[in-house]
């Protein structure tokens, strides 16, 4: 989707499979004018049955495929907000974002989802902020597992815990509005703090 009016941020949403993107689009009449939603539309194919899910959180292909996507999309800050199997797609992707522009996102939100999914423990490979979000009665997301999303970023690391376990996107939906707009909003600032201390520094 596109916008009369130019937004700030622009939020790309990795659902969970590929029949769950009209949640996402729904979020763009509480995020606009601050934030341009767009969701990813996944191959039919791909997330229709429990079993697909993993299929698309390890889908080398369909990363390859988004990243190209993205290039006419980059011309305003980007965020991506990746929910169950889409927060480890939304991590390849920004992976790739980060390693072949050199341009890091402003936040990675990762949502439902653990990061013990096989990486090796070495040095983080992003560097931007990661936001983990989860039910703090998810039994298919333990908090322990959700906080091991610090480990993929040099970056700063938040979780956000929701009352109730799987269905807080929905039960929680202005908490989570807000999260991201008040994230990207406070991200900016603190970019804005250090180009000005730096100039008046004289760098």
């Amino acid at each position: 989707m596109q916008t009369e009016t130019a937004s700030s941020f622009r939020l790309i949403c990795f659902p969970e499979s590929a029949h769950s993107t009209a949640y996402y689009l729904s979020l763009s009449e509480l995020l606009l004018p601050t934030v341009e939603v767009l969701a990813i539309q996944y191959p039919l194919h791909i997330g229709v049955e429990d079993g697909d899910e993993e299929r698309l959180a390890d889908s080398p292909e369909l990363a390859d495929r988004i990243f190209g996507a993205l290039a006419e999309w980059m011309d305003r800050p980007l965020a991506f907000f990746g929910h169950r199997a889409g927060a480890d797609l939304a991590y390849r992707v920004a992976e790739r974002l980060e390693r072949e522009t050199g341009t890091p996102l402003l936040t990675l939100f990762v949502s439902g989802r653990t990061a013990h999914w096989g990486r090796s423990l070495g040095p983080p490979v992003l560097g931007c902020r990661i936001v983990a979000l989860a039910g703090e009665g998810d039994p298919k997301t333990p908090l322990r597992g959700v906080r091991a999303w610090r480990r993929r970023t040099s970056g700063r690391f938040d979780l956000e815990v929701f009352p109730g376990s799987r269905g807080y996107l929905d039960s929680s939906r202005r908490e989570v509005v807000n999260l991201v707009h008040d994230q990207l909003l406070s991200q900016v600032s603190v970019d804005a703090e250090w180009e000005t201390g730096a100039e008046d520094k004289g760098a």
